[in-house]
Parts: structure tokens; C-alpha cells; sequence
């Protein structure tokens, strides 16, 4: 159970945070309303100095009110920045077993962003980030993998424009030396905190992931944001239960099945026996009636 949060400064929260940014209602809204820290987390995944980026811009804002239901929860925040480059962040905790060709769909999506008439060469560069908590490959696991058109014989990069990358939040001690330079690991573990202590200790000594805490904090006291987050939640619980329920279905289909099988071979069985026994009785001249 969660008690509400009394509405005191950050530094003095204490116990379980209610919905942290797994939750992608809550990532959604964070992101878009707090730029420093979007910066900072951009930054951090295309590995560059967060003054490299110069503006951003969410393209899809949520807006605190809108009546929302199942076909508005298209959650993921793609963001134009430096007015040059669209990218795609994606929360996403649950397999579906269609992350690879979804994934794919959004980059394609964010790649067509020529109006009629422009000039192919003036086409913005198209990033898409998904942070998985499972293994999308369980035999090639990776915590920060990225994916670009190259070669196949000398592994040539054919454009930097069409980009896709995947972090696994439960990989995080896979992390490399430069994922941790560029504090990948530590967003991860920020998106992950599960009480305001372990978020605070997290932020300590870093502005982005501090700014990124603040607001974590701020919208658990919002009654609106809550709403939506546990909206949200109960999407999602929902979704799980159909297709878990799916799941018990057709396995008591295919154990119904097979006892009707067994049951038919049974019968088989018996009638050849009654077959063969008649005939025993026939050639004995006994009478089977």
C-alpha cells in the first residue's frame, strides 16, 4: 500500500515512490515538461556533451485533462532537437513479442519527415530509443545496443540518419566503460528507483538526473497526473490479464484436445478388439449375439 505523500520539499521525502517512470504514463509527462532534463538524457544516449543540445521540442505532448483511453495511451515521446534531428523514447516493460518490427515502424515514421515538395537531401536524422525491461535477445543479451545501416561485407555505415537502440534496464551490469562514462547506467537505475531515498542518493552530484527526480516528485503530488498514471497502470494490468487468460484458454483447448484424441484411440482400439473377438467367435462356430 502507498500512503499519500505529504507535500514537503524533495529532501525530506521518504518511502515507496507510487509511480516511477516505468510507469510510461509518468515518463511520458516528465519528459515532456522538463527540457533541462530531457536535454541531459538525450545527451547521454547519442554519448555527446549536453551542450550540444541546443533546444528541444515533444512533438506529441500529453495534455493534463484530455479525456484518455485505451486508443490515446500511445505513449512514447518523440522529441525534435537542435531542429535537425527527431527522436523517438519508448517505455516499454511488458513483451509483447513485437518489439523488432514495432521499433522499426516508429524509426520508419519519424524517418518520413519531408513535407510535399522538399528536397530529399534536407531530410532530419531519426533516431528511435526503447527501454525494454526484459531481454530482447536472451542468447545476444546487451545493456546499450544501437543498430545503423552498414555493409554487410566491410561493415561500411551507409547513413548516421536512420538510427535504432535498445536499453535493457535489467542489463545494467553489462554496461561498458563508455555507457557508464556518459551515465546511461544511471538514468537507468533513476527511471528504476522504487522509494525517494534510493532517488535521491541516485541524483546526488548530477543536475539532470536531480531536475529528472524533482519532477518524478512533483507529479506523485499532482492528483490529475496520478489519475492518469493509474489509467494507465489498469491499461496495462487489463491487457496482461486478457492475454494471460488467453494463454490458460488454449492450453485447457489443446489438453481438451488431447483427451479427445486419447479418448477416440480408445474407442479404436476397443472396436478393433470387438472385431477381432467376433471373428474368434465366427471361426469356432459360436454364435456373438
Amino acid at each position: 500500500m502507498y500512503e499519500e505523500i505529504r507535500p514537503v520539499p524533495f529532501s525530506e521525502a521518504t518511502g515507496k515512490i507510487r509511480y516511477n517512470m516505468l510507469n510510461d504514463c509518468m515518463f511520458h509527462l516528465v519528459l515532456q515538461n522538463n527540457a533541462y532534463a530531457l536535454k541531459g538524457l538525450i545527451a547521454s544516449l547519442l554519448h555527446k556533451n549536453p551542450e550540444v543540445i541546443k533546444s528541444t521540442e515533444v512533438k506529441n505532448p500529453i495534455f493534463i485533462g484530455d479525456s484518455m483511453d485505451s486508443k490515446t495511451f500511445i505513449l512514447d515521446v518523440i522529441v525534435e532537437f537542435n531542429d535537425s534531428d527527431i527522436i523517438d523514447l519508448e517505455m516499454q516493460v511488458k513483451d509483447y513479442e513485437n518489439w523488432v518490427p514495432r521499433s522499426m515502424s516508429y524509426l520508419c515514421r519519424e524517418y518520413l519527415n519531408l513535407e510535399h515538395g522538399d528536397n530529399y537531401s534536407k531530410v532530419k536524422g531519426a533516431y528511435h530509443v526503447g527501454f525494454l525491461d526484459y531481454d530482447l535477445f536472451p542468447d545476444h543479451r546487451e545493456f546499450y545496443a544501437t543498430y545503423r545501416m552498414r555493409n554487410n561485407k566491410d561493415g561500411h555505415n551507409y547513413t548516421d540518419k536512420f538510427t535504432l537502440s535498445v536499453v535493457s534496464l535489467n542489463q545494467t551490469e553489462l554496461a561498458t566503460d563508455e555507457d557508464k562514462r556518459f551515465g546511461i547506467d544511471t538514468w537507468v537505475k533513476t527511471f528504476k528507483a522504487t522509494t525517494w531515498e534510493e532517488l535521491k542518493m541516485i541524483a546526488q552530484n548530477n543536475s539532470y538526473i536531480d531536475s529528472v527526480a524533482q519532477s518524478i516528485y512533483g507529479n506523485n503530488l499532482d492528483p490529475r497526473i496520478l489519475e492518469l498514471c493509474k489509467k494507465r497502470q489498469e491499461e496495462i494490468d487489463g491487457e496482461n490479464y486478457r492475454i494471460r487468460r488467453l494463454a490458460e484458454l488454449e492450453a485447457e483447448n489443446l489438453e481438451q484436445a488431447s483427451t479427445i484424441t486419447d479418448q477416440a484411440s480408445t474407442i479404436t482400439d476397443q472396436a478393433s478388439e470387438i472385431k477381432r473377438l467376433r471373428a474368434v467367435l465366427k471361426a469356432n462356430n459360436i454364435n456373438a449375439d
